[in-house]
Formats: structure tokens, sequence, C-alpha cells
């Protein structure tokens, strides 16, 4: 098979390259062909296998850029439509963006190819995806990260889900780039290709028997009597949000909708639900508050808060008693700008309101709301699961609110839902999704969507919610574990390399 790849004009296996990291998004939401992951990357395994680093190189930027252009061309929505970008601005910085990206599987295949010289076996199940595990990781932090549409999100479905509470996301994609090589190795070993598959297709099958086998595993426990919690979907339009006709009609719109639920334990109103800042509404949250004494209710609302001192202000999550949460982790371009006196000049294209806002600090004290710790994310923070590992195991409940309005009937808000889900599963507790036009939903400890709003609609979830306690192994050693072994055993493949004297050509 290699040699018939090789036989190939070049131009052909770099364009099969594009167009496999193009279909990839396929595997995630809404459309959730999980199963193209396991060909996709087999091929480009195969592609890179036994090549020039810089071929390499070249094949694995080619894949990623398909990949990320398709995975993330949803930002055109919120550069173009509600930024005020120029379409060739908006649709160059997608695309540098993705490029940017690209570079994380680009060079994990030509350091795999220029310092590593071992079996073709050893490159496809242990080189390739232990290098493609470690810069997806590398993608997540660098430059404070955009760990958008990792592979192993895509599997929330599926048996590999019984992985998570260990290894998390990142380590069921692991086992999805193990299985991707298995696939390549029946396909490239020739006349012993009976042999080869005759073991490879036990070790896929039993690579899932030992997942579904984990599924079966409750790793916390339930704490107190269930709470019932009211979830608030306001589905303001993003381009009405910041009107200021609409200010006033959609502070009544939350206060009615709040107070038809004034018999909920807890009520939870979506990211920025109040167009505007605190201080402009004292008497509104005064009002509000004394009701929900009243009614022995605790209400947690989105708005934006300014630091007196240094006169900065905050995406933030209140309660009404008096509690806030300060978003930790900013979405560049839209909240501020990364490497100002670089990409500065983005500032004069972009029109989106409260651009350039300040971040709160990693550890902040947890909200404790109807009697229950909670674990919040803002926004995109859930895309980070080390986010969500600061408040862990104290919280015994997740909350992520969010406004996806912003990129409207695009993949991103079920994108976005999906991720939020193996939060869910990794820490082991419920994680109630709070979105402005959805998806808003209760998330059970176990990933599985328990009630959902719909889409696009004025919606109010009420349900009883039960908090749990206790640490998953996976809340214990986070990414660490899987990273420290993936580095010492890449060290160990380079080493026995430098020691043969055979490193690979560039």
């Amino acid at each position: 098979m290699i040699k018939k790849i090789q036989s190939n004009p070049y131009y052909l296996i770099e364009i099969f390259s594009l167009i496999s990291g193009a279909l990839l998004p396929l595997s995630f939401a809404p459309y959730e062909f999980f199963w193209l992951q396991f060909p996709l990357i087999a091929f480009i395994f195969i592609a890179c296998l036994e090549q020039k680093a810089s071929v390499a190189f070249r094949r694995g930027f080619l894949f990623g850029l398909g990949w990320f252009v398709h995975g993330i061309y949803w930002l055109y929505y919120s550069l173009y439509f509600h930024g005020g970008m120029p379409a060739p601005v908006a649709v160059t910085t997608i695309v540098l963006l993705s490029a940017y990206m690209a570079l994380f599987p680009a060079l994990a295949f030509y350091l795999s190819n220029r310092l590593i010289k071992t079996s073709k076996i050893n490159m496809l199940l242990i080189i390739y995806p232990l290098s493609w595990m470690l810069f997806d990781w590398l993608r997540g932090y660098f430059l404070t990260g955009f760990p958008w549409v990792q592979i192993g999100i895509a599997h929330i479905d599926t048996y590999l889900t019984g992985y998570a509470p260990l290894i998390g996301g990142l380590g069921i994609g692991l086992m999805v780039t193990l299985i991707s090589g298995l696939l390549a190795l029946t396909v490239i070993t020739g006349e012993s290709k009976n042999i080869i598959f005759k073991m490879t297709m036990p070790a896929i099958a039993m690579i899932y028997i030992v997942g579904f086998l984990l599924s079966l595993i409750n790793w916390t426990e339930a704490i107190d009597e269930p709470i019932k919690v009211s979830m608030i979907q306001g589905n303001v339009a993003q381009a009405e949000k910041w009107k200021k006709k609409n200010y006033r009609p959609t502070l009544q719109m939350y206060r009615e909708l709040t107070q038809q639920h004034w018999d909920s334990d807890l009520i939870i109103w979506p990211e920025t639900a109040v167009p505007g800042f605190k201080r402009k509404v004292p008497y509104y949250l005064e009002q509000l508050a004394k009701e929900a004494k009243e009614s022995d209710t605790d209400v947690m609302l989105g708005l934006f808060t300014r630091n007196d001192i240094t006169q900065r202000y905050y995406n933030s999550m209140i309660t009404l008693d008096d509690q806030v949460y300060l978003k930790r982790h900013l979405v560049p371009l839209g909240e501020y700008f990364p490497l100002r006196p670089v990409l500065g000049f983005f500032a004069q294209w972009v029109n989106i309101p409260m651009s350039d806002i300040d971040s709160g600090d990693d550890i902040q004290p947890l909200i404790t709301a109807a009697g229950q710790k909670i674990g919040l994310t803002i926004c995109f923070e859930d895309a980070f699961d080390r986010s969500v590992l600061l408040d862990l195991p104290e919280a015994t409940l997740l909350v992520n609110v969010s406004n996806d309005a912003w990129f409207e009937n695009s993949s991103q808000p079920w994108q976005h839902h999906q991720i939020a889900r193996m939060r869910a599963l990794e820490a082991g507790r419920v994680l109630l999704r709070v979105t402005n036009t959805g998806v808003s939903s209760i998330i059970d400890r176990n990933g599985d969507v328990l009630h959902m709003s719909p889409q696009f609609k004025r919606h109010v979830i009420t349900a009883d919610v039960q908090a749990y306690k206790g640490a998953t192994p996976y809340v214990m050693w986070a990414n660490y574990l899987l990273i420290i072994l993936a580095v010492i055993v890449i060290a160990g493949f380079y080493r026995n390399s430098r020691h043969s004297g055979v490193i690979a050509k560039k």
C-alpha cells in the first residue's frame, strides 16, 4: 500500500491529505459520523510513514488545515455578521488561525519522522498516537490555547467513553489514534495481511470491551436530596442583544420568567443575560433579590462587573447575595487581543461590544447556591478540561453558561454541547448548560442528556437535579499521567535511535 501511495504524483497525496482533514469535522456534532475518524487518521498515518520529515510535515499540515478550517468555519458568523469585519478579512483570519493550529499535527509527524527510527509497527501503534496526543495537548495551552474539535470528544456516545473518568477526552483521542494505527497496519502488511488482521481485530475489540466494562463503574456518589433547578433560555438574537430599545424588554422578560419559577431551589440565567453592567441595574437586582429571599430561591445570572480600582470590566456570573465568579479564560479577538503589538491592528475591523476586558484569577471561591458548591465556567471555558478541574473535587454541581448566538445556526453550538457532555463525564458530575439561544441542557454524570431546550426558542428547563461528591481518577491526575508517560516512552525511542546512529532524513 505504501508503494502505491509513493508511486502517485506527490500532489495527489497532498490533495488527499487536505480533503481527509476537511472530512474529519463530520465526525463531530451535529453530524456525528464518529467512525470517519478511523479511516481518515489511518490514511494520514500511512501517508506520512517512512517519508522524509519535511514531507510528513507538509502532509500533516495540509491534513490539519482542512481539519481546522472546516472545524471552526463558524467564526465567520461572529467576525463578519456580528463583529463587522470585512468578509475577506474574516476569511483570512479563519484561515490564518487554522494554519496556526495545523502546525501542531504537522510538527507531530515531522518530529516523529525526523528524530525516531523504528519499525512500522512501533510508528503506527506507539509513536504516531503518542505524538498526536502530545501536540493536541499543547494546542490547548500554547498562546492561551484553543483545544476545539479534539478527536476524543466525537466519541461521547460510544463505549470509548468508559475511559473518560480515567484518562479524559484527550485519552479517548489516544485510543482513537491507536485503533487507527491498527487499521493502518492491516492495510500495509502485504502478504501477511491475514495474520495481522487476526491480531488487530481482537485488539480493537478488546479496547471497546474494556471501555464498556469501565462505563459500568460509578466513580462518584450522590450527596443530599435532589434540588429543583430552572434554567432560562431567553433566546435574544445576537443582532438585537445590545440595542438600547431592547434593554428594558430583555430585563423584563428574564424577570417575568424567573417569577414563574419561584418554587425552584435554583434559577440560572445564561451568560450576559443582562446586556450591560451590574452598576447600571442596582434597583432591578435589589427587587429581584427581595423576591428571591421571600421564596427561598437562589438566582445566578450573567452580566458585566467592574473593578472600582482598576476600572476594568469582567464577564461575570453573580448571585443575588453578592457572590461573584469572574471569567478566567477569555476569547481571543472577542474579549481580548492576544499579542497586541502584532495583532492589535485587528481592532480596527472588530466591532464587538466588550471586546477588551480582563480575566479573573484561576483560583476563585466557589459560588454556593441551593446548598451546593458550583463549579462554574462561562462560554468556551469548558473546552479547557483544566478549567473545569480547577473546581474539583470540591464542586458538587457543574454549571456552564454561554451565548452561542454569536454563531447562529452553525455546527458550533452542537460542538460546544458535545464538549460539555465530555466534561460532565470526566468529572462524574451533573452539568447544567444554560445558554441564550441553545443548546441548553441538563447532562448527567455519565455524559447523557436528560433534558434539552429547543434551539432558537424561549424556553425554561425545570427539573430535579442530583449533586455528587467524590473524585474520578481523572480529576486526581488530569492529563499529567498520560503526558508524562508519553514523554518517557518517546524519549526512550529517541534514545535508541540516537544510539543506533539512525536518525531519519530531513
